[in-house]
């Protein structure tokens, strides 16, 4: 599993976060609890990101993607 759990406490952070996730091809998902979020989604990103911790996971099989991404979510990690 590669759910980390992230802050992202300013909106320069939510769209560094976005471009981030963007770069990837696989699917990327935010979860709040209650709801499933495309990390890639602006809107859905804003939408529930503003200063609390979340969980975000890459949707991938492919371990070099994972290892990547993790690398890439460490800026983000609480």
């Amino acid at each position: 599993m590669n759910k980390l759990k992230i802050k992202l406490s300013t909106s320069e952070m939510v769209s560094d976060f976005i471009k981030v996730c963007s770069r990837y091809e696989c699917d990327i998902n935010l979860y709040d609890g209650k709801n499933v979020i495309d990390a890639k989604s602006s809107i859905g990103v804003f939408a529930i990101t503003q200063g609390k911790v979340i969980e975000v996971q890459a949707i991938t099989s492919n371990e070099s993607v994972i290892s990547s991404f993790i690398e890439d979510m460490r800026k983000f990690e609480v």
